[in-house]
């Protein structure tokens, strides 16, 4: 009987992680991605943002209904523009978004939005895209 080799697994690529200062700002951010190092680029350059924070918003979510344990979501970036509007966005890979915490987060943050006034996104590759960052 032959003895089968083990297979050798991938390794999966890291994700690109560092510091960026922002000239907006001037705060320190240790991003985890490059998409989003390459959005706190574009907030910095982009004359209608009045002011952005990065992981500095917390959003409390309940994770499992049945033991009603509490979690706190920090998503990526808080954004005020110069109009006033806020935003909360969240950088996240497409593939990512049928995740069950994926929607937990999102659902959460919809309407902790919805009662601060403000709006949330999401944005994926594809919208990283279209808006020439990747």
């Amino acid at each position: 009987m032959m003895k089968k080799k083990p297979r050798k697994r991938k390794k999966k690529g890291r994700y690109q992680r560092g510091e960026y200062v922002s000239t907006k700002t001037g705060d320190l951010c240790k991003y985890r991605s490059g998409w989003e190092e390459k959005f706190m680029l574009y907030l910095d350059s982009d004359p209608t943002v009045k002011h952005w924070t990065y992981e500095q918003t917390i959003i409390e979510y309940v994770s499992n209904i049945r033991t009603k344990k509490v979690r706190r979501y920090y998503p990526d970036f808080y954004v005020k523009y110069q109009d006033d509007r806020e935003e909360i966005v969240e950088v996240k890979p497409k593939r990512k978004l049928e995740q069950a915490i994926i929607k937990k987060k999102a659902a959460a943050a919809e309407l902790w939005c919805k009662t601060h006034g403000m709006t949330y996104r999401i944005l994926t590759e594809i919208e990283l895209k279209s808006m020439g960052l990747l």
